[in-house]
């Protein structure tokens, strides 16, 4: 019951703070730090499956209110990237390749122009390696102090 908690606590103060990462820093060409998709794709890495799609919706969901994004368009991405985390073990690619699949996967939902695709899918994969390095590096020591891999 009491690692239930931790996880509770941890996932919620990892969306709330990364939120509010994402819409403070800034824009590179209309590509911003994916601190929500990342720390999505963490939580697949390390935690159990239903914990793990559960954050990806809540993550998914907390990314389509920041953004103003169409109901469910971050929402049924950052899902699915939980579910092939989950199943494979190419957690490595896919935290340097999910932002680039992303921005497609937001131009194919939005219907965004053209240009502001290729120059954001172009920006997006230093921008999505820096951040993963960044959620990967904060995360997991906040896993250390918090104890979570701890036997309950």
């Amino acid at each position: 019951m009491k690692r239930d908690a931790v996880e509770i606590v941890a996932a919620t103060l990892a969306i709330v703070l990364g939120a509010a990462c994402e819409e403070m820093l800034p824009k590179f060409l209309g590509a911003g730090a994916p601190f929500l998709l990342m720390a999505a794709i963490f939580w697949a890495a390390r935690r159990s499956s239903m914990s793990a799609i559960i954050f990806a919706i809540a993550a998914g969901a907390a990314e389509d209110a920041i953004s103003a994004l169409p109901f469910a368009a971050s929402i049924t991405f950052f899902a699915l990237l939980a579910v092939f985390v989950l199943k494979t073990s190419f957690v490595w690619s896919v935290f340097a390749l999910a932002y680039p699949a992303y921005q497609l996967w937001l131009g194919m939902w939005c219907g965004q122009p053209a240009d502001g695709i290729f120059s954001r899918f172009l920006v997006s994969l230093p921008v999505g390696m820096l951040t993963a390095g960044a959620v990967f590096a904060t995360l997991s020591w906040m896993e250390r102090k918090g104890a979570m891999n701890a036997a309950a």
